[in-house]
């Protein structure tokens, strides 16, 4: 080949790939989620150590969206003896509900926990199953029993996790009404499902069960927890979880905190969470449209001069995108105070928003 042809063929390939860069379709940031902070004081006194609450709102704006992908969901309900009378009848409602409002290429499994869990259904999907026998088998449950929590949680993981496909929702929905025989293995469960991203949507009925255990459940696997005195609100509750999960514009979301040089962390208000002065990582879960969530964190500070700027803390929200496919985005925010050595400029800078966040906050925890 003579130098002129090899040159040629260059331009020519040259040419081609141009093209294919001009013409390859690009994927953009939607812009649906945000991620703002504040802080309850922008000054602190100085050469004192002070201290400090910040405020992270993230939220989810609206958008058209296709069909939502398919469920890879596992149910698990508590049929133990203090479900019996009217709760265990509900509890039969609900998840023949939840079944006949699945799609066709929904997967779904079924576990019961009382002395001993049992698996109903095994994950298979709706298409696949034969589901007037699936009802007429959760029509028989009966309510007996103590509350093997723990075995009813572990099975419905196994259930969720034997059937990942990196294209299905992965999901666990938990119903109770008691306190579990042994608590010790539950919230490591919530911590696997964290590590594996699937949230966990825990559902308490009436008022004899451990309500903080499963907020616990919910808060740690990045899952959803809601309170249930009106058994006869279960169905719709689980009906809301999955139209939720039809209106999914961020995935497995995790807000990364990195306090400044000095700053630790005391604890993030209204959860059991450990501070300290490294970074820390929260399970937010999954985000539907127009939902909005706040996390107030509260900080101690280093002495530091007049005037003198403290960092006070990096803040990274990171997800994958559920609206365009874009894979995963990332936002960030910074928040930084100065001193002063006017206790009456401290008060002045005092974002009352913020503190009244934080108290509310405490009172739900305590509640």
């Amino acid at each position: 080949m003579t130098t002129t042809n090899r040159l040629l063929l260059s331009l020519c390939l040259l040419g081609a790939l141009a093209c294919a860069r001009e013409t390859r379709p690009t994927i953009e940031d939607p812009g649906l989620v945000q991620l703002t902070a504040d802080l309850g004081h922008a000054r602190l006194l100085a050469e004192q150590p002070g201290e400090v609450l910040a405020r992270l709102r993230i939220g989810a704006g609206e958008a058209q969206l296709g069909e939502r992908p398919a469920l890879n969901l596992a149910l698990v309900v508590d049929t133990s003896g203090s479900m019996d009378g009217d709760p265990i009848g509900d509890a039969r409602e609900a998840t023949k509900a939840i079944l006949r409002m699945l799609r066709a290429d929904d997967r779904v499994s079924v576990t019961i926990f009382h002395s001993q869990t049992e698996v109903v259904l095994e994950s298979t999907t709706i298409g696949d199953a034969d589901l007037e026998a699936v009802l007429a088998r959760i029509d028989a449950i009966e309510a007996r029993g103590t509350t093997d929590m723990a075995g009813g949680f572990q099975a419905a993981f196994n259930q969720v996790v034997t059937h990942r496909d990196g294209v299905r929702l992965d999901r666990i929905v938990m119903l109770g009404d008691g306190v579990p025989n042994d608590p010790t293995n539950i919230v490591p469960l919530a911590q696997s499902c964290a590590s594996y991203t699937i949230p966990v949507t825990a559902i308490g009925l009436g008022l004899e069960y451990d309500e903080l255990l499963m907020g616990q459940i919910a808060q740690v696997s990045g899952g959803r927890f809601s309170h249930v005195e009106d058994p006869e609100r279960v169905a719709g509750l689980f009906r809301d979880e999955v139209l939720r999960m039809d209106r999914t514009v961020a995935r497995n979301a995790i807000l990364q905190l990195q306090p400044g040089p000095g700053v630790e962390v005391v604890e993030v208000v209204g959860q059991q969470t450990p501070g300290g002065s490294g970074g820390l990582q929260l399970q937010i879960g999954d985000l539907a449209m127009g939902e909005q969530k706040e996390i107030v964190v509260r900080l101690t500070t280093p002495a530091r001069r007049v005037g003198a700027t403290i960092e006070v803390l990096d803040a990274m929200l990171v997800f994958q995108d559920a609206v365009t496919e874009a894979g995963t985005l990332r936002r960030s925010a910074y928040l930084g105070l100065r001193t002063t050595g006017a206790a009456a400029e401290v008060e002045e800078s005092r974002n009352a928003e913020v503190h009244e966040r934080a108290t509310d906050l405490q009172a739900a925890q305590a509640t």
